[in-house]
């Protein structure tokens, strides 16, 4: 009797459920929102792209899914904006409507593995900026001046040829999974997260071109919670790894581990985009290489940051070309309010802990709309090299401008001194309750 009435128990919650076999379907000829649709017709499954080069324009992914790429298979965005059909709105303001290859609205419980490739077969120019008389703006102003002044090509610049397209992008959806795939050179940001819940990304492969790749940031964690990013190597022309807040869902409960990030501006970014909070957001245990920026924030429209923490770092920067925000500092952390923002945003608690850094400029730290509230530099060590620029920047090893409640503990700086603008090792204006340990 009481078999039978597991057994009826078995049976009623299947049906209740809605449980069916589930859907596995290798996708034929690069039909892959056909294979897509039948797996949503039977509740979800697996979809199997095999190796081949399959050019294909939006593909919408379901719940319930898995996407395999195989060894081998390598989905080629279309050139043709009309194969996207439906544009997504992107999060930031200067990207619209753009097409996107892999997309999901609202879904849960999707993955896509590898190891194969996504490719946004991204184009892009070269173009002449108009001329610079005078610095424009406190974000990128003063360098670009500083090069007119020295010289150096500041004019040249690259920019995105149509179609925009970014690799992923997946907005409120819950219980998100990437793992072992190769994303590449889309013209948008390679892999946008927005709003999502419950995330890994695992082992992933970011890549984009490092001289050119303007707008391609790696990978993009947009109002998202929850977010597991581990064992990843990003290697991107504009930001590799990057927080923001597009709208007003905070970025919260966040883990980054073991990864490789190199970029031709910030390896990791809290920001520009900052409408609303950043909170519990830890990086440890990772490897910045040749960025143009290690540790990155800028805070500019109204969001605060809290219980940030960067720990066990080995930074590598280097100066890249002029358009490229960043003068080879391994850390940068400022708040800028943006033109129309309703406030700047406050930031009140970031530790930074265990680090070797190596640069071509120093730490800069500048509160100029808000002071930067409750920082703390534990067994921290800075290595400042020549600039191998012409236009030279490096001015400061610890530049501290607009800080309230900072604390320096095992701090050390080598630093040969004999560059054109060096000023001084550690500078401090406008700073206030300052613990040295």
């Amino acid at each position: 009797m009481r078999w039978f009435h597991l057994i009826l128990l078995s049976a009623t919650l299947a049906l209740g459920c809605g449980f069916r076999t589930p859907c596995r379907v290798k996708a034929v000829d690069g039909k892959i929102q056909e294979a897509v649709e039948r797996c949503a017709r039977h509740g979800g499954g697996r979809v199997t792209v095999p190796r081949g080069e399959w050019t294909v324009g939006r593909i919408e992914l379901c719940s319930h899914l898995e996407l395999v790429l195989e060894e081998g298979a390598v989905l080629l965005g279309s050139r043709d904006e009309a194969a996207y059909g439906q544009l997504d709105s992107i999060g930031a303001g200067d990207m619209g409507r753009i097409p996107v290859i892999l997309s999901a609205h609202g879904a849960r419980d999707i993955t896509v593995s590898g190891p194969g490739t996504i490719d946004g077969q991204a184009v892009r120019e070269s173009y002449q900026r108009a001329e610079v008389t005078a610095v424009t703006d406190s974000v990128t102003g003063r360098e670009v001046y500083n090069a007119k002044l020295y010289g150096a090509d500041y004019r040249t610049k690259w920019r995105k040829v149509a179609p925009w397209t970014t690799a992923i992008n997946f907005v409120d959806c819950e219980g998100v999974t990437l793992r072992d795939i190769h994303v590449k050179e889309s013209n948008g940001w390679n892999v946008h997260l927005e709003r999502c819940r419950n995330v890994l990304v695992e082992g992933v492969t970011i890549t984009s071109d490092r001289e050119n790749g303007v707008n391609s940031d790696g990978l993009d964690i947009d109002g998202c919670t929850d977010v597991t990013v581990r064992g990843c190597r990003i290697d991107t022309g504009d930001d590799a790894l990057c927080f923001k807040t597009t709208g007003q869902a905070p970025c919260e409960g966040i883990l980054v581990t073991d990864c490789t990030l190199s970029s031709s501006s910030a390896a990791v970014k809290i920001g520009t985009e900052s409408k609303a909070d950043f909170r519990d957001i830890t990086v440890r245990d990772c490897r910045i290489e040749g960025a143009n920026r290690g540790l990155c924030i800028i805070l500019r429209d109204g969001g605060d940051v809290r219980d940030i923490l960067f720990e066990n770092l080995d930074i590598t920067c280097r100066r890249h070309a002029v358009f490229w925000w960043g003068n080879g500092d391994p850390l940068y952390f400022t708040i800028q309010k943006r033109k129309g923002a309703r406030s700047a945003g406050t930031v009140d608690g970031v530790a930074v802990r265990h680090v070797d850094a190596v640069g071509q400029s120093g730490v800069r730290l500048e509160g100029f709309s808000e002071p930067l509230r409750n920082i703390t530099f534990e067994d921290f060590h800075l290595t400042i090299e020549p600039e191998d620029a012409v236009d030279k920047r490096a001015r400061n090893g610890f530049l501290f401008d607009g800080v309230d409640g900072l604390v320096l503990e095992k701090v050390s700086l080598v630093w040969d001194g004999y560059e054109k603008e060096w000023e001084g090792n550690y500078v401090h204006r406008n700073c206030k309750n300052i613990q040295l340990l």
